[in-house]
This record gives C-alpha cells, sequence and structure tokens, in this order.
C-alpha cells in the first residue's frame, strides 16, 4: 500500500476511487505523462510538464495547478511514500460525466497521481542486449490522431506490446503506414553508423519522448556524434553498427537482433553502453 495523490488529496491506494462515470473510463478522455525523480529531485521536469500543458491544450483541458504547484505535490508524495529515486506517472481525465457522445464536456476534471520506488531491469538486458520483431500492427497516422497528445487512449501501443508478447520478444518495431522505421510501442529507437547516429523524425508519427531528446543531446555533446532524423526504411537497420531502443524506464537498452537479422554479430557496441553512462551522469548532475 501507499499514497497517491487524487484530486486534492493524499489518499492511501487502497482508498482512492474514480467514478464508473469517469469519461477517461468511458472514453478514454484523458492524458498521462510518466517520469522520474533522482535522490528525491525531480528529472527533466520542465519538459515533461511542458508536454502534459501541450496535451491538455490540445483536449481543452484547463489545468490547475502551475508546473510548481505539480512539483510540489510530486515531492510531498515522495516524501509520504519515503521513496528514494521514484517513477511516477500523472493521469487527467475530464472527469465524471455522461454517457453517450452527446456528453457535456465541460466537467470537472480527474486528476490522479500514483507512483512506486524505481527498480530499473536486470543489468543482462543492458549487458546482452535484446531480440525485437517488427509489427503488423501500424502506427496511427498522424493526420488521424496527433502524436502530440499524450492519451491515455493507448490501444495502438497495446496491439504493438500484445505482438511482442505473442511473438516471445522484449519489444516490438512500430511503421507508419508509409513503411518508415516509427518507433517502439513504448520506446524510440536509434541506430548508429561510423560516427553518425539516425532515429526517426516527428513526421513519421511517432511520440518525441522526453528521454529520446536527452540521448540526442547527449549523442552531440557527450560523445562528439551526428545525429540524423527523418524518414528511413527497414533495410537501414540491416546497414547498422548499433541499434538501441530508449525511454524514460528503460533508459537505453541495446538491439542485438531485429527480425531474423543480427547487429553487430550480436554483440553489444560501445555507444549504447556509453549513452546509459552519459544518461546516468545527467540524473545525477541536473536533480
Amino acid at each position: 500500500m501507499s499514497d497517491v495523490y487524487l484530486n486534492g488529496k493524499f489518499v492511501n491506494s487502497d482508498l482512492a476511487k474514480v467514478s464508473v462515470f469517469d469519461q477517461g473510463f468511458l472514453y478514454g478522455d484523458g492524458i498521462f505523462e510518466s517520469f522520474r525523480s533522482v535522490k528525491g529531485k525531480l528529472y527533466q521536469f520542465s519538459k515533461h510538464y511542458q508536454r502534459l500543458v501541450q496535451s491538455a491544450e490540445a483536449l481543452s483541458y484547463p489545468l490547475a495547478f502551475t508546473q510548481q504547484q505539480l512539483e510540489e505535490i510530486l515531492l510531498t508524495l515522495c516524501e509520504r511514500n519515503g521513496w528514494k529515486n521514484a517513477y511516477y506517472r500523472i493521469t487527467i481525465t475530464r472527469g465524471k460525466g455522461q454517457i453517450g457522445f452527446q456528453r457535456d464536456m465541460d466537467n470537472d476534471l480527474t486528476c490522479f497521481i500514483v507512483g512506486r520506488e524505481f527498480q530499473g531491469l536486470d543489468d543482462e538486458y543492458y549487458q546482452q542486449g535484446i531480440k525485437v520483431k517488427v509489427a503488423q500492427t501500424r502506427r496511427n497516422a498522424p493526420e488521424a490522431i496527433s502524436p502530440k497528445i499524450k492519451s491515455i487512449s493507448n490501444l495502438n501501443s497495446l496491439l504493438g506490446k500484445l505482438e511482442a508478447k505473442a511473438l516471445g520478444t522484449f519489444e516490438v518495431i512500430m511503421l507508419n503506414n508509409k513503411e518508415h522505421i516509427c518507433e517502439g510501442s513504448a520506446s524510440n529507437i536509434f541506430w548508429t553508423r561510423d560516427q553518425w547516429v539516425f532515429t526517426p523524425g516527428a513526421s513519421t508519427g511517432l511520440l518525441e519522448g522526453v528521454t529520446r531528446s536527452t540521448i540526442m543531446r547527449l549523442c552531440e555533446e557527450e560523445l562528439n556524434l551526428r545525429v540524423i532524423s527523418g524518414e528511413f526504411k527497414l533495410q537501414d537497420l540491416q546497414f547498422s553498427d548499433e541499434v538501441f531502443i530508449t525511454s524514460t524506464s528503460l533508459e537505453v537498452i541495446p538491439v542485438v537482433q531485429v527480425d531474423a537479422f543480427t547487429i553487430n554479430q550480436g554483440q553489444v557496441g560501445p555507444i549504447a553502453k556509453r549513452l546509459r553512462q552519459e544518461l546516468h551522469r545527467d540524473m545525477e548532475k541536473r536533480s
């Protein structure tokens, strides 16, 4: 059991309740953001807050707190639960409403924040790398659902995760409707060739992860590697020296096999290892 934050109050998780008429539950009408704290200090929080505001504005949600107020709530939650290094998720929905698509859109928002002590994955994932498959499910076209909205209506990613489970792989690579590499079901993807680092661009319909932007910065500032973003086909991965995926919770995980072709003779390369080290240093420095 732990304390959570629900609509202005800190309550025990067993006592936290949301209405069955909540529009997030009924229609997936909600947004979320996930982030971490290191040694009791929030990491990259301003970027996560900006993305939360961006999602809220897209759905006409009037946020009831400033960045500073939300930061105070999170740090209080961390203190109440005795977490040292925490992983948080904030969920905001349109709140209690009605059924039917003629419903009123002007409801009081539901705001729910939950967290846990961040444990991370077993080290073997980073030392041995992972195998991924290419999903049959395609990413939603950005013209249909804007990837700038981090929505709780995340069925597209769930279908990718279900494919990964059925295939017995840790993650899948999802292409868009133009057959361009987009991202993982819950991660961003990078690959390297010589002194160049490549990653799909925003035009593919990916979610521009905060960790993605951090890795791009670290590549150029700390490793002196040029990062190129754009539209790429699956065969571009076949000629890469390294492939790795990133996210807030996964950090930087090397990929040693994509479908039937092997990356770097199945060995974890130096760039992925170095980037994870630099990410940890950045967390220590900026937290």
